[in-house]
């Protein structure tokens, strides 16, 4: 069930980063919901769960963008499997693990992609992506992953069966 929740929250996210996020760029880089939601939810769930959001994720971000159809997809399974493989799931008051993951994971992205691109003769220069793209994305994304965070965290929380005790 908590996995096919973020099926309207990824599109919604990816419609917003096509549209609404695109008015807060500085150089070509954007806040990145999509990014945002699916490092939030790796965080706080298990592994299987957060590759559902991934790909679905990647695929709505390609949907709405020039980008070849899965290749944010494959940028968000590399973050989200190197996230579980270092951090694992953690508590939704973490303040000190989404941040160092968003800040990481951008870099990782967007090399990702850039390589991507590369792969299928889209040319962009690696520096001028890096600094004009990923740099303003990583410190939007760095400043917005604790409110998401927190939010996504209260979202799982809601949907997380818990045991009743009896006393």
């Amino acid at each position: 069930m908590t996995r096919y929740i973020g099926i309207p929250i990824l599109l919604l996210a990816a419609i917003l980063n096509a549209t609404v996020m695109a008015e807060f760029r500085i150089g070509n880089g954007a806040p990145d919901l999509v990014f945002l939601l699916v490092v939030s939810w790796a965080l706080l769930v298990d592994v299987r769960d957060a590759m559902f959001w991934a790909v679905f994720g990647g695929v709505m971000q390609d949907m709405f963008s020039i980008a070849p159809l899965g290749t944010s997809a494959l940028g968000l399974v590399v973050v989200v499997f190197g996230a579980d493989l270092l951090f694992g799931q953690i508590s939704h008051r973490n303040i000190l693990i989404p941040p160092l993951v968003a800040v990481a994971g951008t870099v990782i992205y967007h090399l990702g992609v850039l390589v991507a691109l590369q792969m299928v003769n889209i040319s962009v220069p690696l520096g001028r992506g890096l600094l004009y793209v990923t740099l303003p994305t990583l410190v939007y994304n760095s400043i917005l992953i604790l409110p998401i965070f927190r939010i996504v965290g209260q979202l799982n929380f809601w949907l997380t069966p818990r045991r009743a005790r009896l006393e």
